[in-house]
């Protein structure tokens, strides 16, 4: 199952994701939370100290490729399997609960 949680600015949307990240791995769900925001909190959200969320290893972009998206523009896909780069990159943050982050965006226009 993919959940994705989308809102406007402010609106609660990395509580409301943590929350359920939480929530389902607690009920026994092997759980990935994937932090894709150019502010990313999501580690706080899930319990792992400050310091700790800070220097989480983001996924470099050079494992992501674009590909078309049928519709004229293009999409983001990985070079390799998923399980690989969650191994690599994931961060327990509890019981049955990976925490991944994304790359930012190294200026304007680049993300």
């Amino acid at each position: 199952m993919k959940i994705a949680v989308g809102g406007k600015g402010g609106s609660g949307k990395t509580t409301v994701a943590g929350t359920l990240a939480r929530v389902l791995a607690e009920r026994g769900q092997q759980v990935v939370a994937l932090d894709d925001d150019s502010n990313p909190n999501l580690a706080v959200t899930l319990g792992l100290p400050h310091g700790q969320a800070a220097s989480l290893p983001a996924i470099p972009r050079d494992w992501l490729e674009e590909q078309p998206d049928g519709d004229g523009g293009t999409r983001l896909e990985l070079k390799v399997p998923a399980e690989e780069f969650i191994d690599r990159f994931g961060q327990p943050a509890g019981q049955n609960l990976t925490l991944l982050v994304m790359g930012q965006p190294s200026h304007g226009g680049s993300g």
